[in-house]
């Protein structure tokens, strides 16, 4: 007697979090869809209804407009010849996880954007153990489409997944990339004049991804042409208050006209 092989399926992920308008959306299109909602049965079940939703549509319209949601980097597909309700006591445990330094972290695993960083530095064990029973994970961030591959989606995992600071450092990369290519866009600038303002955030006295990321929008929407001069950098370093001051202070600065150029005697 042979055993059928399970055929492929199609299920999605949402976080309805930063998309909260689709939950509207599916059920408008689709009277019927199997669901989950994966803060169900975890420490975060009481935020459920804006949490993480794995859902199977019924109809060919919604597959249309689960497939579009995907190319829009509001959904994430995946194929898998498991049961919903497997992958989603995968994802469930996927809700925290372990790092290399620090407390466990709330992992967003419904969130595309997250991966775009992720799937250049996972080894083949660590793609295994966070696709779990998943065969191919893809999606859409930020315009760049990404996939990922179980090397075994049939067998167990060798472990559960964990955030390394190899894992952390690539998603931050690729963050900072993202952010200055959007602010190179917005504002007309060579995305080299945005890194380069970047990298000076992150030199000054500004311990928040935020308020680096505001000092670079001051400099792009002024007619500062070029990177901050060393003299002004030290002026800033040197500036004692807070955060919010320092960011009025850099904006004083880059108000004049040219900026201000290194010379080795005078200021003349």
């Amino acid at each position: 007697m042979s055993l059928r092989t399970p055929p492929m399926s199609v299920f999605y992920l949402i976080d309805l979090a930063l998309y909260p308008q689709l939950s509207q959306q599916l059920f408008a299109i689709d009277e019927s869809p199997v669901y989950e909602r994966l803060y169900l049965q975890t420490a975060y079940a009481r935020y459920a209804q804006q949490g993480p939703i794995l859902f199977s549509p019924s109809n060919g319209s919604a597959h249309v407009a689960a497939a579009r949601w995907v190319q829009q980097g509001a959904a994430i597909a995946l194929h898998t010849r498991a049961t919903l309700s497997e992958v989603a006591k995968h994802y469930r445990q996927l809700t925290h996880v372990e790092r290399q330094t620090g407390p466990p972290a709330l992992f967003r695993y419904a969130d595309s954007r997250i991966y775009v960083g992720l799937v250049s530095g996972l080894t083949e064990g660590e793609t295994h153990a966070l696709l779990g029973p998943i065969n191919v994970m893809n999606g859409v961030a930020n315009g760049e489409a990404w996939q990922l591959e179980s090397p075994a989606p049939d067998d167990e995992p060798p472990g559960k997944f964990k955030l390394t600071a190899d894992h952390e450092q690539a998603f931050q990369r690729k963050r900072e990339q993202t952010f200055c290519q959007q602010l190179a866009s917005d504002h007309g600038v060579a995305l080299s004049q945005a890194q380069q303002w970047l990298q000076q955030m992150k030199a000054l006295p500004l311990t928040t991804e935020y308020a680096r990321w505001e000092g670079c929008q001051i400099l792009a929407a002024s007619d500062y042409p070029e990177p901050l001069s060393s003299r002004h950098m030290q002026q800033l370093s040197s500036y004692g208050g807070s955060w919010q001051a320092l960011l009025g202070e850099l904006k004083m600065l880059t108000s004049e006209q040219a900026p201000l150029v290194d010379t080795d005697g005078d200021d003349r």
